[in-house]
């Protein structure tokens, strides 16, 4: 399901093509906000699609109910409005086949459609507190003087496949005045061609909007409405040396557009879609352990390298999540944003996190079946398409002296993308075959199905693995709802500690200090009912076998990165 949408998230990020004599019909959806007391309490949508010619059961729309583990708007039939020309169509709602991702809602009429087709609907933002789960960034949520989210959680649309020719228009005539809308596609109005889908699976901002820089003449852009607790003027200029470096690499010269938000939890992350990503970010500018930069590059990172076959998100996200883990720490170093002693961080970050998970061991499948419940899960091929990519590029390297690596073969796959090909695990096993022979073609396949990845003692010159023996973090609790303890484990630290499940958050150690420092205890603080309670535990798991990098004697200076 989440498949095949976000290939039309990426068919649409080409937008601007030319409306010809031929050309398909038309959609047009209008977003009308609605501010009362300095907060968005309503977004409104007014939708006109052009002759569906829809028969009477037929889906006309389609909208998720959850997708990801992020609730959305999901209508009822009623909260829908349509007419066409000969009057009201009453709709019904029936709900489609869930799989792992989530489930979609269909909404259908008892009568044929005739000519144009208008649908009315609205829904308040969602509202969130600091117990909502820190999941991906597709719900619509409120900020200071305006409201940011993505379409996945508002829009009910049209169900068809086909192209359409989409006009997007804002009306802020309830909104404070300066007020703005963005979307992934631009400001203002919008005419291009694009499946209906693909304005789902796309960022909507609009309100008192800051960006970075300054006017619009950049193809790079950034908006907030909250003031960041972090130096916007310091990130967004990385931001966009890493978007530009990254873009040349693959010959890109597509606007980009990030959203941030914050968060009423402190906790951050990302979300990447339409040639876009919004990040979202805690009271204290948390994001991840690595950092925000890093997370900026990450789901920046995921507009190009992608395996676009009709196979299932569990069976191509090693690729996905491995390429953006791989690019993020890679890119920002040839772009010089870090330097060898924080690639070598971040690399060994990775390793840490993939030997200790302990899903480790699943099949692609299998994980995949988990990775909306927990999100250790979640992180499987994140590791693993990560270690699997850093040892193959060593294996190319030393194959050819030094003349093809990984960047050979992706910038392949993405080449033969954009002139058409369909790639997905079958066509990466030839490009492996063709590169290294047989045995990188069992490797791979010995990967999907969860054997270990033992790295190459060498990587890029000047850095030599060596298996070590460490305790990995371990929160003991679910890391993506922080604002209360939520599936404690019982034989963690944490619930050794006398935490227990349901315990309201009210101060906590940042994450990323006890990720970065083994030594490092957690102190947290929790509501239990009337009581005020404090704990302290080392966030430590059992001793697990794995390996970490370390520069050799030639130092920093031997590496080669190109």
């Amino acid at each position: 399901m989440v498949k095949s949408v976000l290939a039309a998230a990426l068919f649409a990020s080409a937008v601007g093509q030319v409306v010809a004599a031929d050309a398909p019909p038309s959609l047009t959806l209008t977003i009308m906000p609605t501010m009362k007391d300095s907060v968005v309490t309503d977004v409104a949508i007014h939708m006109t699609q052009q002759a569906p010619q829809i028969a009477a059961g037929q889906s006309l729309l389609t909208m998720p109910i959850e997708l990801v583990s992020t609730p959305t708007a999901a209508y009822q039939a009623r909260d829908i409005s349509a007419k066409d020309a000969q009057g009201v169509l009453t709709l019904t709602a029936e709900e489609m086949p869930a799989d792992p991702s989530g489930q979609y809602r269909r909404y259908f009429a008892d009568r044929a459609t005739v000519g144009d087709v208008t649908y009315e609907y609205h829904t308040p933002p969602r509202a969130v507190d600091a117990s909502t789960r820190n999941g991906p960034l597709f719900d619509l949520r409120t900020q200071q003087q305006g409201v940011m989210g993505a379409g996945v959680y508002f829009l009910a649309l049209p169900a068809e496949g086909q192209p359409f020719s989409v006009t997007l228009k804002w009306d802020l005539s309830k909104m404070p005045s300066a007020s703005r809308g963005v979307s992934s596609y631009g400001e203002n109005t919008l005419n291009t061609v694009m499946p209906a889908e693909a304005l789902r699976f796309a960022y909507y901002a609009a309100g008192q909007l800051q960006q970075w820089p300054k006017g619009n003449n950049s193809n790079f852009t950034m908006y907030w409405l909250d003031k960041p607790p972090f130096d916007m003027a310091q990130l967004a200029p990385q931001t966009q040396t890493f978007y530009r470096y990254m873009a040349n690499f693959f010959g890109d010269k597509r606007d980009y557009r990030v959203f941030a938000r914050s968060n009423p939890y402190p906790a951050g992350g990302g979300t990447g879609l339409a040639h876009s990503f919004m990040f979202g970010y805690g009271s204290e500018g948390q994001t991840i352990a690595e950092g925000v930069q890093v997370l900026l590059a990450h789901e920046m990172a995921h507009t190009w390298p992608k395996l676009n076959s009709s196979e299932s998100h569990a069976q191509t996200a090693w690729y996905t999540e491995g390429t953006a883990e791989y690019y993020a720490i890679l890119m920002s170093l040839r772009a010089g944003i870090s330097d060898p002693k924080e690639f070598l961080r971040q690399i060994n970050l990775r390793a840490a996190a993939y030997y200790a998970n302990p899903y480790v061991k699943l099949t692609n499948h299998d994980a995949g079946e988990l990775f909306w419940k927990d999100a250790r899960a979640q992180k499987v091929p994140y590791g693993r398409g990560f270690m699997y990519l850093f040892d193959l590029n060593q294996r190319l390297q030393q194959a050819s002296n030094g003349q093809r690596s990984v960047d050979d073969l992706v910038l392949e796959i993405y080449q033969r993308q954009q002139q058409g090909e369909t790639i997905g695990n079958t066509e990466w096993q030839q490009i492996i075959q063709r590169e290294l022979g047989e045995q990188a073609v069992i490797d791979f396949q010995q990967m999907t199905q969860g054997a270990l990845q033992i790295p190459s003692t060498t990587a890029f010159g000047c850095l030599d693995a060596k298996a070590e023996k460490y305790r990995p973090f371990d929160l003991g609790f679910d890391e993506m709802r922080l604002g209360e303890v939520f599936k404690l484990r019982d034989a963690s630290e944490a619930a050794k500690a006398g935490l227990k499940t349901g315990d309201k958050i009210v101060h906590i150690t940042p994450l990323a200090e006890l990720k970065a420092d083994p030594s490092k205890k957690m102190a947290i603080t929790v509501k239990r009912g009337e009581q005020t309670l404090y704990f302290s535990f080392l966030p430590r798991g059992a001793f697990v076998d794995g390996w970490q990098w370390h520069f050799n004697e030639r130092g920093p200076a031997a590496c080669h990165f190109e």
